[in-house]
């Protein structure tokens, strides 16, 4: 199993997402991306194992060259952590089909304890 993480470099709360990451490492191999071309070429690859993303956005730069990939997320399981509570934005990364949607000032443990729960759903179908 992989899971990808899609870290921008601005993002204030990435030490909290590290750790999640850390965790998630202890189960899968993790992968962190901080440009969304790379993130890009990574989904392009077939996988070997099942594959989960993380992905955080930045601001509304990093959600429009999201959506400009997102065929490349229709059959991905993800999560996506939006950076604040915004009408337009929140519209935007629902229709990116997530499988859980957080904000950045939520509570960061939720998106661990969904991590968890999806790499146990997946271990649970091989």
């Amino acid at each position: 199993m992989n899971i990808l993480f899609y870290i921008p470099d601005l993002i204030k709360t990435r030490e909290k997402i590290y750790r999640i990451a850390q965790m998630a490492e202890v189960k899968a191999k993790a992968e962190i991306f901080r440009d969304i071309r790379d993130l890009s070429h990574r989904l392009s690859r077939p996988a070997d194992t099942g594959t989960i993303a993380v992905i955080l956005i930045n601001n509304q730069k990093d959600l429009k060259n999201l959506y400009s990939i997102r065929h490349l997320l229709s059959d991905l399981p993800f999560i996506l952590i939006l950076p604040y509570r915004e009408n337009k934005m929140t519209s935007i990364g629902y229709n990116l089909g997530p499988r859980f949607l957080t904000y950045m000032d939520g509570n960061l443990y939720e998106v661990e304890a969904v991590l968890e729960k999806m790499i146990r759903n997946h271990s649970n179908k091989y």
